[in-house]
Parts: structure tokens; sequence; C-alpha cells
């Protein structure tokens, strides 16, 4: 039986080192071209999206046109540096800012109404959770019907783990489905258990992409950026079907319809009908007992009048972790 893994500790570590000095620039080119084309028809204007587990904002550019946008993460001095990278990045555009709302708050325990978001974005976080399916039930839960929800996560059956074992350098086969575990914080997840989850959860895949292809030291040092962008692009397009890269991306949506035909032809129709919210705190509700008992104090005091918790809200930042 596998241990649970250890849970990342982003206090402690400063994530934007990890993407720093350009030593990862071509994955986070290849992840960011993803994006793109999951982002396609996929409507921004009067919507909300959430990103789950955001880090310090660096996908935000990606997402910027959505009416109402909500950044969550468990660490706060994430939700510090996402704040603050985001701020900059809009040159201080208070009226862009006042629809941006930074939130520290555990993804399996999140503070939001049910059925209030109309699209989540999920990348290099599922890999940190040890039992993802409690992740998925809350996705479904605050997300709309017909929503989209594009995930990301790191593929147990990729093309480098095949090779080693087929050569006998790790003995865990990458063709089964139990999660391959890597250090303590790290699980890489088999292409039809993410599938299952999804499934049992009423999400169904609209489209897959493989990412990262050409993942490799010898690559990236051989070949310029340009060229192995070049590369992956086509593979993305072509040979996804294959799904042996690193990273899987998939773009979702949520449907309790029973006729999935029909639910997909009107995907459009259906998220047009939703109001956003004018101020955040229609949509929040306590994370411990999902009661819609908060009441907002001041200074920066919110209180849970049915569990009796209390959170705080500082410099533009609700916090709800518990």
């Amino acid at each position: 039986m596998m241990s649970l893994i250890r849970q990342s500790d982003y206090e402690n570590y400063d994530y934007r080192q990890f993407w720093q000095d350009n030593k990862r620039d071509y994955e986070d080119k290849s992840e960011r071209l993803a994006v793109r084309k999951l982002f396609k028809r996929v409507e921004t204007e009067g919507k909300i999206f959430i990103e789950l587990g955001c880090g310090f904002g660096r996908l935000f550019n990606e997402y910027r046109d959505f009416e109402k946008i909500i950044l969550v993460d468990y660490s706060l001095n994430n939700i510090k540096n996402a704040r603050d990278l985001i701020t900059n990045f809009l040159n201080n555009d208070l009226k862009k800012l006042q629809n941006i709302y930074f939130i520290v708050a555990d993804i399996n325990n999140l503070p939001f109404k049910s059925k209030t978001v109309d699209t989540i974005l999920t990348v290099r976080v599922i890999h940190h959770l040890s039992e993802p399916i409690f992740f998925f039930k809350e996705v479904k839960r605050i997300i709309k019907n017909r929503g989209c929800f594009i995930l990301e996560y790191a593929n147990k059956r990729n093309l480098k783990n095949i090779l080693k074992f087929l050569c006998g350098i790790i003995r865990q086969s990458p063709f089964n489905l139990t999660p391959f575990k890597i250090g303590d914080t790290i699980l890489n997840f088999h292409p039809v258990y993410i599938k299952k989850m999804l499934q049992d959860n009423g999400f169904k895949i609209l489209k897959q992409l493989s990412v990262s292809n050409f993942r490799l030291s010898a690559l990236k040092k051989t070949m310029g950026l340009k060229f192995l962008l070049f590369l992956e692009n086509i593979y993305q397009n072509l040979f996804s079907f294959t799904k042996t890269g690193p990273s899987i991306f998939l773009k979702t949506f949520y449907c309790e319809d029973s006729g999935l035909k029909d639910s997909l032809n009107n995907l459009s129709d259906g998220v047009k009908k939703f109001v956003s919210f004018s101020d955040i705190r229609e949509i929040l509700t306590c994370p411990c007992c999902k009661q819609d008992k908060l009441e907002f104090l001041k200074p920066g005091n919110i209180y849970c009048t049915s569990c009796r918790k209390n959170f705080k809200v500082d410099d533009n930042i609700y916090n709800f972790r518990i």
C-alpha cells in the first residue's frame, strides 16, 4: 500500500525560484501553448474564473480577460506574490484589480457556495494530492452545470518511464493504475485513473493534450527554444492521442444532464444564463461547515455563526485556511 505524500510547504520555499533564470522556459511556454488551445471557445465576458493552486500567478495573463478572477492557493506567501505580480502587471489599474480576488484556502475545502463558478483551471497541483478524489468532488460542488474545467496532471505513463521500465531501470510499471511516487511530495497518475475520477464526478472530456513532450536536458541544451516549441506544437496537435508526455492537459465540462449530445450543443447557451456577482461576499461560504452563515465584521474579520470559526481579510487577501 502506498504511503501518503508529504504536503508541499511553499511557506518556506519561494516558488518563483523554480521558474527563474529561464531554466524551465521550455516547460513554461509549452504549458502556455496548451492552455491557450484549451481556452479557445471558452467565454470570458461576464464569467467567473478560478485558478486553484495559482502559485505566484504565473499564468495570469492567459486568463486575464475573464470578468471576475479568483486566485486560490494554500500558501499565503504564494498568494502575496501573486497579488504583487498581478498588481504590477496591470500597472495598478484599480478598475481591473477590483474584479480580481486573492484567497488562501485548502482546495479540498473551498470557501465558495455550490454552483457558482463558470471556469476552473488547475495546473501543477494534482500531483501534490495524495487523495485527489476529494479535490474533484469540491470542483464538482462549486462549478456550474456545463461549466468548463481545465486541468493538468503529471503522467506516470510517459515515454521516459516506459523506456526505463522496459530497460529494467525502474521496477514500478507505468502501465498499471497505481500512482507513481516521486520523492516526498509528488505523485504521477495514469490517464485512465484520472479519466475515471472525472467521469465518476460528471465531467466529460472534450480535448486532451500531451505537453512538455521534449522535456529532456540533452534536448534543451542542444536545440534552440524556438525549434523545441515548434516540435512541441506539432506533437500537441497531432500526437496527443498517445498520452506519452510528462504532463497531460484536459479540457472538460461538467454535465448534470443525462443527454451528453444535447449538453454539448448547448454548452455556451447554458453559461450565458448566469449573472456574475458584484461583491465576492455573495459567493463565499464557510469552508468548515459549508453553511452560508458568514458575518463580515470590521476590521477584516469574518465570523461563521454556524461553526464559530474566524477568518481574516488582510490587504485584499481572504485567508480561509483552516
